[in-house]
């Protein structure tokens, strides 16, 4: 009889709080390894195994490249390196990230079903976006159990939402119930629940050294690319549909959940528009510091044609940094672009010249009036 022996759980924002209430629960003598992923920047301190086993009947670890799937063990996942499941135990690996995350949910859930299948419980708690929605749905694919926290409980509610919208869940459960789900689960037979398994995906699993992706593997496993761009990377980014869930992946193995990906692009044109922000003042200073110069030369028109572009410049620079402090308060930074006049304001002497010249034939147009 195939047991389910591991268990995999996925949080975000605010899923310190749920991941404590289950590894406190969670009985000394449960037939499991319980492997955790909890989003974390590169710089963070790794104190999570501790502030676990203070409350933890279980002994509460990091994860090691080559450790075994130990029963009555936690397994957590370090900063800035993804964990998953291998044929030889667990790895860990300094892969690209997914969904903007090192370590992401996705690798652990995706790697653990493919290699475990109906062997596998996988566990979604709160968290902002969408990470893990594709990693359970293979759980669920290859047989596995799938349960998500109660969004109603949830800090963060989008992860579990997101499950629940796309992948056909077993028990959606508040956090204090999810331990006794979990013992109860480890008892039974693998093939009770979770219903049929599925053969695994075949697409490449871009966590592991030995998978490498290719342009050509990439166009034969989902057609041509689509026209967006890896916010990573800059390569083109595949559209894939897995059932339900749709995701995007580059060649490299960047991957992205949709509200991911419009989340990274978010950012990126807000890092855009500030940039030209801060071109625009300096385009703006260097035309008035030209305008001195040939002023202290005698070339008043120039002078003042060069005082004329600065001003421009200046005031497309506090258009756009206008309509940055709007998107802040209700608006869309995404949107500025389209609502930005399209001008030019180039910073070369002939610039200068032609609007000096423009400015005298509007004094002599004055004078002759």
């Amino acid at each position: 009889m195939s047991l389910h022996d591991t268990v995999v759980i996925g949080a975000s924002a605010g899923g310190l709080q749920a991941l404590t209430a289950i590894i406190e629960r969670l009985p000394a003598t449960l037939e499991a390894c319980v492997l955790v992923v909890i989003h974390t920047t590169p710089s963070e301190d790794g104190v999570l195994p501790r502030v676990l086993e203070r409350v933890s009947a279980l002994p509460v670890t990091f994860a090691n490249n080559g450790d075994a799937l130990k029963r009555r063990h936690v397994y957590v996942a370090r900063p800035d390196a993804h964990l998953v499941v291998t044929r030889h135990g667990l790895g860990l690996v300094h892969g690209p990230r997914e969904n903007g995350f090192r370590p992401a949910i996705d690798p652990l859930f995706r790697t653990a079903a493919r290699e475990l299948g109906p062997r596998v419980i996988g566990v979604i708690l709160s968290g902002a976006l969408s990470d893990g929605t594709y990693g359970l749905s293979l759980v669920k694919h290859c047989g596995g159990i799938a349960i998500v926290q109660d969004p109603g409980e949830a800090i963060i509610s989008s992860m579990p939402l997101s499950v629940l919208k796309d992948v056909d869940v077993d028990h959606v459960l508040r956090a204090s119930d999810i331990a006794g789900a979990i013992e109860r689960l480890t008892r039974e037979d693998a093939d009770a629940e979770g219903g049929h398994a599925m053969a695994p995906p075949k697409d490449l699993e871009p966590q592991l050294r030995s998978k490498e992706t290719r342009v050509a593997e990439m166009q034969d496993l989902f057609g041509p690319p689509s026209a967006l761009t890896c916010p990573d990377c800059g390569g083109a980014l595949w559209e894939v549909q897995d059932g339900r869930v749709l995701r995007y992946q580059c060649h490299v193995g960047h991957q992205y959940a949709p509200d991911n990906l419009e989340a990274e692009q978010r950012e990126a044109v807000d890092g855009a528009l500030w940039s030209a922000v801060r071109v625009l003042e300096e385009h703006a200073e260097l035309k008035m510091r030209l305008a001195r110069r040939v002023k202290a030369g005698g070339l008043t028109a120039m002078s003042e044609g060069f005082a004329e572009g600065a001003r421009d410049a200046h005031e497309q620079a506090q258009r756009i940094r206008s309509l940055l402090f709007d998107s802040g308060s209700g608006g869309s930074a995404a949107d500025a672009p389209k609502r930005v006049r399209r001008t030019s304001s180039s910073g070369t002497a002939a610039d200068g010249r032609r609007s000096g010249r423009r400015a005298a034939k509007t004094r002599r147009a004055r004078r002759k009036g």
